[in-house]
């Protein structure tokens, strides 16, 4: 095998201050596979802080075009890498990549990661398209169980050999750090993923209990609105180790995401830093914590009354935060087990 070429999402920035969930685990396989010296990942744009050394971009500068800038990125990704035959091509997130790849490079193996739901993206939304995947790559890995049974859905089967859940993992805390009274909401600000559910149920648990403070970690490009308390601040995007680090310091994370989340790897982090977590049954979320408290009703009084019960409650918030370090099984060790088990099989 000459190379694994990791094609990210054209739209995908491969730097430390705003890497994304399929970034993070891009450069943790990058740093930890056993094909690490194997391993090239290219993305759209050159960028001078990439968070790991082989990283290739394809422009200077997202170009501008009115017809599809994916086709154009790929096209030129083609160039570079025709001539090799003994390649492995894992595109992430993309089946309209896969299908273009599959097409122009029959000699290669192609694994193509689905981190959304398949029925949502380009080039898998059909039976007929998913179909076409399921009997042409070599692989297919989904980022939970949920995302492989939204793929199968409409087919007359519901499994194949070639498909794969490979949970993206984290590494793990030993043992409980120092807590502080702190609660944080993480990701994208914006309705789907219930910012506005935690917003109205955070003020009214820092009015009532005022030895408490609350981060928001994120951002949104689209318009949000923000509600300010001398408890509550707003970090915007920051490294993903800086979010660890403040993961490590807080003794509750909540993630009321209202969309069906792919998995979910802010309850994932959490659990490894030792956090008491509330989270809702959307979608993937349901296989990231074995010891989380679910929300039965995704609302802001049903986020409030759990957050003011582990408050109150001091014992139960040390047992939810022990049992998830107790019983933390998405490590990023089982993580790179499972993809290198992938990898040597082609």
């Amino acid at each position: 095998m000459k190379n694994i070429n990791i094609i990210l999402p054209y739209k995908e920035t491969y730097n430390t201050k705003i890497a994304g969930a399929v970034s993070i685990l891009v450069s943790q396989l990058s740093k930890l596979s056993f094909f690490k010296k194997k391993i090239k990942i290219f993305g759209s744009v050159s960028l001078t802080d990439p968070i790991t050394k082989n990283y290739y971009g394809i422009f200077k500068k997202k170009p501008f075009y009115f017809f599809s800038r994916t086709n154009y990125y790929l096209h030129l990704l083609n160039k570079i890498i025709k001539n090799e035959h003994t390649t492995i091509n894992e595109i992430h997130n993309r089946p309209q990549a896969a299908k273009f790849f599959l097409k122009r490079k029959p000699l290669c193996k192609n694994i193509l990661y689905f981190h959304n739901s398949p029925k949502e993206l380009r080039g898998s939304k059909s039976v007929k398209e998913r179909l076409f995947l399921l009997n042409n790559l070599d692989k297919i890995i989904f980022v939970s169980e949920w995302c492989k049974r939204i793929f199968f859905e409409g087919l007359k089967i519901k499994n194949s050999n070639n498909t794969h859940v490979v949970y993206p993992g984290s590494d793990c805390l030993k043992k409980i750090p120092k807590k502080e009274n702190l609660i944080i909401f993480a990701g994208k600000l914006n309705y789907a993923k219930g910012y506005y559910i935690f917003l109205d149920a955070i003020l009214k648990i820092l009015n009532k209990h005022r030895n408490w403070k609350a981060k928001v970690i994120g951002d949104d490009p689209r318009p949000y609105h923000k509600k300010y308390h001398k408890n509550l601040e707003y970090t915007g995007w920051i490294t993903h180790k800086q979010t660890l680090n403040i993961f490590s310091k807080a003794a509750i994370v909540t993630i009321p995401s209202i969309w069906e989340e792919p998995l979910g790897r802010t309850s994932i982090e959490a659990s490894s830093r030792g956090c008491a977590t509330i989270l809702s049954k959307s979608g993937g979320l349901v296989e990231t914590n074995n010891n989380g408290i679910f929300l039965k009703d995704n609302s802001k009084n049903e986020l409030f009354k759990h957050i003011d019960e582990l408050i109150i409650n001091k014992k139960k918030r040390h047992k939810l935060m022990k049992n998830n370090l107790r019983n933390f099984k998405l490590t990023i060790k089982k993580t790179i087990y499972d993809t290198d088990k992938i990898y040597n099989s082609l």
